[in-house]
């Protein structure tokens, strides 16, 4: 049922906004007067695609696509040593992680690169070789304590190498590190060394440690690893001044503050700090545990990455992989010998056992998204992580308007399902009206189109391509093929409203890639679109080419006509937009009257650069000149 938020209610929020505006008065036109190249799409987003050559992951295995704050992007089976992901993302410099839950590897690369090899080898077989892991809850009783059997500490100086494999969805509610295997000195409070866990604003980074009492010095990389994957995390601590942090391999960065060797360091744990207040308990698995008495190389790390050690590696002195499957007591594999441990409270988990296919469709329950369907498997987030797409409107077209960008706004989620063989089969919306700052009556539409992939080749497609789910507030739109009517077409009455509805795809008809496009209108022949995005069949193509408009003005809807993206439309004479379309976890409304270039510093520099500089301009608002809804 609707929340019937009148016009009036509306106004007044506006009005309350409005107080809050800055004595500086922008200059009229601004907006108006941005050069803006020739071609500049308005667009903030990249769409790419990855080509991946997989050796030594079997047909059918999973392969997922992560970013580096732990959000899947993307998912794809292989098949005939080949995957192919199609995503978006806003900074194509941004690193991206490539992981196999079936060989527990990991490639990381940049986004601009459209091919990587992504190669296993012999390590498969190795890494495997360990059918158990440790499981731990993240509880004070549940640790791992190493027995030196009043021999001393595992070490006696620097400088010396830990390293770990870790899987885990986060810490125990109180918890803030977790530790994954540390020495310290049983006598005193916060003297120890490890490799841990910490919680940055509950994202979850790789640390390495040294701590002498109250002085701390830590070096953390900038990468979730709360993202139930495994990971191997390494620290050298190569002497006072120098501990390195190395995380799948790759070299993250040092430490180089000086903090001196406790030489009552004797006391070593897996799972937890091991001083005379114990603390920071780890949760999730531990697999494959070293302590070197020496400083790995880069070469060394990565090796050991690719293939395991064996024992008897150059002062290797402890070497525990939880191969026992039972019992209380872990052994040090290591050939130096001595230093088994003990476990208090933690488990073994087999890592052989096979993962149920409940649905049978080939793909795992742990890996597939939809484990109760057959019919699908993955789910591709548009845009992936805690991000919204928000489309911005002028009310206005095709008069200008005031520019800033607040008389509708949407903020949605697309969801693209494909099937255990890669195949396009639907997908989901969820779009809320995040802001109405305008006082015409509109209604909003969602029109789909098959795709390159990378949305530069746009095609229409036959009708019935895409089906829609009833759902509140979502009817199929009776003119326009594959698309849909939202809010009831009174979106002014629908603030804060959200719909939520699935699509079905005929992938023999549209093809493996879609594109869908977002519109308002009033009266139904009056739409507007994003730049360069084509008019449905139901607008009035004579509204082209009058007040500011400078659009063509004819335009063909047959199935199977394929056009470039963007197409000449929704522009004015030097190019400027009715509509723009962003991805941000967050937006800041500019108030009411406040052109978006002064709403946003590094707006104009952004558009008149063609979007080369300041991509992200979104991401810096003037905060006097703009609100969020909450708080009105």
């Amino acid at each position: 049922m609707k929340k019937l938020i009148s016009l009036l209610v509306v106004v007044q929020l506006l009005v309350a906004a409005s107080c809050n505006k800055s004595d500086d008065k922008p200059p009229i036109n601004a907006m108006d007067e941005l050069k803006i190249p020739d071609g500049f799409d308005w667009s903030s987003n990249h769409n790419l695609k990855l080509n991946v050559d997989v050796n030594g992951l079997s047909n059918g295995a999973t392969l997922a696509l992560y970013n580096l704050d732990g959000k899947v992007i993307a998912k794809q089976s292989v098949f005939d040593n080949q995957a192919l992901f199609e995503f978006q993302l806003n900074d194509i410099t941004d690193t991206l992680r490539l992981y196999s839950p079936e060989s527990r590897k990991s490639k990381y690369f940049t986004a601009d690169q459209t091919h990587i090899d992504f190669g296993v080898g012999s390590s498969t077989a190795r890494l495997f070789s360990n059918d158990y892991a440790l499981a731990l809850d993240g509880t004070q009783q549940d640790y791992v304590q190493i027995n030196n059997n009043e021999a001393g500490g595992i070490v006696s100086g620097f400088p010396f190498t830990f390293s770990a494999w870790i899987k885990t969805p986060g810490p125990a509610a109180g918890t803030d590190d977790m530790v994954i295997v540390s020495i310290a000195d049983p006598t005193y409070a916060s003297k120890y060394y490890g490799i841990c866990i910490r919680d940055y604003s509950s994202s979850y980074k790789p640390v390495i440690v040294a701590r002498d009492g109250a002085s701390e010095r830590v070096k953390s990389f900038n990468q979730n690893l709360a993202d139930d994957t495994w990971h191997q995390v390494v620290g050298v601590f190569s002497s006072n001044s120098s501990r390195k942090l190395y995380i799948n391999g790759i070299y993250t960065g040092q430490s180089t503050s000086n903090v001196t060797f406790i030489d009552n360091a004797i006391n070593t744990n897996i799972g937890r700090w091991g001083d005379n207040t114990p603390s920071e308990y780890f949760n999730g698995l531990i697999d494959n545990v070293y302590i070197w008495d020496r400083a790995l190389s880069d070469e060394e790390i990565m090796s050991y990455y690719t293939d395991l050690p064996v024992g008897n590696e150059t002062n290797l002195v402890g070497m525990w992989n939880f191969n026992e499957g039972g019992g209380t007591s872990i052994a040090n594999n290591a050939t130096t010998g001595g230093y088994d441990g003990t476990l208090q409270g933690s488990t073994f988990v087999s890592l052989t056992d096979p993962i149920p296919d409940t649905d049978g469709d080939g793909v795992n329950d742990d890996d597939d998204d939809f484990p109760l369907d057959a019919t699908k498997a993955y789910s591709t987030v548009y845009p992936s992580g805690n991000a919204f797409y928000y489309h911005l409107f002028e009310d206005l077209w095709p008069s200008l308007g005031d520019y800033d960008f607040n008389d509708v706004i949407l903020k949605t989620k697309l969801h693209a399902y494909t099937n255990a063989q890669n195949k396009l089969v639907g997908g989901r919306v969820v779009s809320t009206v995040y802001w109405i700052g305008g006082g015409i009556p509109r209604g909003a539409g969602m029109e789909w189109f098959a795709s390159t992939g990378n949305a530069s080749q746009l095609e229409y497609l036959p009708e019935n391509t895409v089906n829609f789910t009833d759902a509140s507030n979502v009817v199929t739109d009776p003119i326009v093929k594959n698309a849909v009517q939202l809010f009831d077409n009174n979106i002014i009455e629908s603030l804060n409203e959200t719909v939520d509805f699935e699509f079905d795809w005929d992938e023999q008809k549209g093809g493996n890639s879609l594109w869908v496009q977002v519109y308002i209108y009033n009266e139904r022949q009056h739409e507007i679109h994003m730049f360069g995005h084509p008019p449905t069949e139901a607008q009035d193509m004579n509204l082209f080419n009058t007040g500011n408009d400078a659009s063509q003005t004819t335009w063909s809807w047959t199935a199977g006509d394929s056009f470039s993206n963007p197409a000449d439309f929704y522009k004015t004479s030097n190019n400027l937009p009715w509509g723009l379309e962003i991805s941000a976890e967050e937006f800041r409304i500019p108030l009411e009257k406040i052109e978006i270039i002064h709403a946003y510093p590094q707006f104009k520099a952004w558009a008149e650069s063609g979007g080369t500089q300041n991509r992200d301009w979104y991401n810096y608002p003037d905060e006097s000149k703009t609100f969020l809804p909450e708080e009105l």
